[in-house]
């Protein structure tokens, strides 16, 4: 018989499509995020990458927490914003919109949320973030690279892995700045200065990592990190 107690956590998915990529529009996601959580006890779902605002409505009322995932990149043009730089992938401009309309609603409800990369970067800009298209230092980040990563001491991901400095690997090559901190706070800085993590204000379990956790799934910082958001969707679930 199914444990009806364990959790369920709704993932995003990216929609592949052309010019970026070959044959029929589809959905994807690696399988390392739900191997992430299906470890620390959760049961993963699917959210397509181009889910309606009804939809999303829907979805929510059967999930008990949101893992934002990464993809490829912002697109400022739909917030008013500049063309993509020539080094830019823009998403589908309905994966972009979706990601916001989720991460609005996610906040409203104050369901447990972690923001991985392109997830990170979409909480960024829904609350006012400025940024940075093609990183200067963007050969420090990419590709699986490793680098440290130094949290503040006060904040949540700091209690959570018990560390004040991680190594942790990178694979992107845009990045947040100008961090509105009233309504974000910066919690994690890269040695060149680059933003790596944030927690929103006044959620019980809302933060955002620029790095990628779940390709260091046997590291104790990965290990804490979905053990502890596992643990807070199930009291959200309560």
């Amino acid at each position: 018989m199914a444990d009806a107690s364990r959790v369920v956590i709704g993932l995003t998915t990216e929609v592949i499509a052309p010019p970026w990529y070959q044959g029929r529009r589809r959905y994807q996601l690696f399988t390392d995020y739900s191997e992430c959580l299906r470890r620390a006890g959760a049961v993963p779902v699917l959210i397509p990458g181009d889910a309606t605002a009804e939809d999303l409505d829907l979805l929510l009322d059967r999930v008990d927490g949101i893992v934002a995932t990464g993809g490829d990149d912002m697109d400022l043009r739909f917030q008013g914003g500049p063309a993509p730089t020539p080094e830019c992938k823009p998403v589908p401009a309905e994966q972009q919109q979706m990601n916001l309309d989720l991460l609005e609603r996610v906040l409203q409800l104050d369901m447990p949320l972690l923001a991985v990369c392109f997830g990170m970067q979409a909480l960024g800009l829904l609350r006012g973030s400025g940024f940075v298209q093609h990183l200067s230092s963007h050969h420090q980040h990419t590709k699986g690279v490793e680098h440290q990563v130094q949290l503040l001491e006060q904040s949540h991901l700091a209690q959570i892995t018990n560390s004040r400095c991680l190594t942790v690997p990178s694979f992107h090559h845009q990045a947040l700045k100008d961090v509105p901190g009233d309504r974000l706070q910066v919690t994690g800085l890269a040695d060149d200065g680059t933003i790596e993590a944030v927690e929103v204000h006044g959620q019980t379990f809302a933060i955002g990592v620029q790095w990628h956790p779940e390709r260091a799934p046997d590291s104790n910082a990965s290990k804490a990190i979905f053990s502890r958001f596992v643990a807070a969707a199930a009291a959200y679930r309560k």
